[in-house]
This record gives C-alpha cells, sequence and structure tokens, in this order.
C-alpha cells in the first residue's frame, strides 16, 4: 500500500507548529497547507480490512474558555472534492475540571449541559458518573469551565442551575490536562483521507499532531513476519 512518508494529517510546516484555531482550512493536496494539515494517500485499495488507528495528540492548554474542538475526519477518492465524513472524535473542551461529588439529590441525564453552581463557580455539566443517579452515590462530574473563576478549588456544596443534582465536593477540582490522546481505529475503501476543516469552535488550541498507524496493531513476536 503506497503510504506517504510519515502518515501525517497534521504537523509541523518547516519544523514548526501552526496553532489549531477557528481559521484553520482543510488541506486539498498531498503537499499540505500553512496550518500543517496533509492529505494522505492510502492507495487505491484504502486502508484494507485491518483499518488502521488515528491518533490526535493535543500538546497545549487552549488559551480561551468556553470553546470546543470537534475533530473530523475525511475522507474521498478525489482530491479536490467529494470528502465526506469518516470518523468522529469526542468533543474536546477547552478547561475541563474533574470533581468528585457525593449526591445529596440524585442526578438526572438531563443535568449535561446545566450550570453546575458553587461557590462563584459556574462551569457546565458535560459528563457525570451513572453513581450520581442514585441519592448518596459518589462519582465524578466533569465541568467546562466558563472562565479563569471555575476552579473548584474549595470543597463546597454543589448544586445544579435549572437542573435537579446537588451535592457535596469531596476535596478539591483536579484540572483535566494535555497532553490529551485521542484514539480511533477506522477502515475505509477511499483513497485519501483528511482533518475536516473548522475544528474548533472558536479558540486555540495550539500545537496538534494527527497521525496515522497501523503498528499499535502489530504484534511484537508475530512468527508470521
Amino acid at each position: 500500500m503506497p503510504y506517504d512518508a510519515n502518515l501525517v494529517l497534521r504537523g509541523k510546516v518547516g519544523g514548526v507548529y501552526v496553532d489549531l484555531d477557528s481559521s484553520d482550512a482543510a488541506p486539498t493536496t498531498i503537499a499540505g497547507n500553512d496550518d500543517g494539515n496533509y492529505v494522505v494517500d492510502l492507495g487505491v485499495h484504502g486502508t484494507g480490512a485491518l483499518g488502521l488507528d488515528c491518533v490526535i495528540v493535543l500538546h497545549d492548554q487552549p488559551t480561551t474558555y468556553a470553546n470546543y474542538a470537534d475533530f473530523v475526519i475525511e475522507d474521498s477518492d478525489h482530491l479536490s472534492d467529494g470528502w465526506q465524513s469518516l470518523i468522529t472524535f469526542p468533543r474536546v473542551y477547552a478547561y475541563m475540571r474533574e470533581i468528585i461529588v457525593t449526591a445529596t439529590t440524585a442526578y438526572v441525564a438531563t443535568d449535561i449541559g446545566q450550570a453546575c453552581a458553587s461557590g462563584g463557580y459556574d462551569g457546565l455539566i458535560r459528563e457525570f458518573s451513572r453513581k450520581l443517579l442514585t441519592n448518596g452515590g459518589t462519582g465524578k462530574i466533569f465541568v467546562e469551565m466558563q472562565d479563569s473563576g471555575d476552579t473548584y478549588a474549595t470543597s463546597v456544596s454543589v448544586t445544579t442551575t435549572g437542573g435537579t443534582g446537588a451535592g457535596d465536593m469531596v476535596g478539591v477540582g483536579r484540572v483535566v490536562q494535555t497532553p490529551l490522546t485521542l484514539v480511533r481505529r477506522f477502515s475505509t475503501p477511499k483513497r485519501y483521507i483528511r482533518l475536516g476543516a473548522d475544528a474548533p469552535d472558536g479558540g486555540n488550541f495550539g500545537d496538534v499532531d494527527i497521525l496515522v498507524t497501523g503498528s499499535q496493531h502489530n504484534h511484537v513476536n508475530n512468527l508470521y513476519r
């Protein structure tokens, strides 16, 4: 299969990273563009049945709040057009805190997206443990920080503004830090793949590598090699 040299979908330009931000442009050539985005040529048969892994590495903390990035890998048989979504990664929020809470009022699914207010903190709930669906359960809540004040650095009572759940924090919040690595397995019969345009919804996510590899599924002691 005639892969390009490094299977790089996003990387450095002239030895230097270009920050991933809302002005990012999707590439239309294997040679890439000024944003460091490249088209990978998988060959006329695509990946084959075994597929490949797409690995995203975010090296930096974002520089703005209340923004997110949706990474969508596209495929096509033509460089200039025909691009369609192939795989979508979990949404990456700019600043996240992980807090541990004991529910005093059971949380419900519709609490996701509601404000997680406590002691001047006003982050938004983006995910929580199923243990918090039961009154008295203890579990994690992932909170999107809306500004620099949403530190959850004090163990206090947590209420869901506009929602149902409430609880008491156990300890203090933990910053969900980069570097962050995301991996998705995929298979396609098409020849070309690339990162779609407009991954970030505003904000700047800094240095990002997006690589394609099959090595994670190569066994070290493969007798048939």
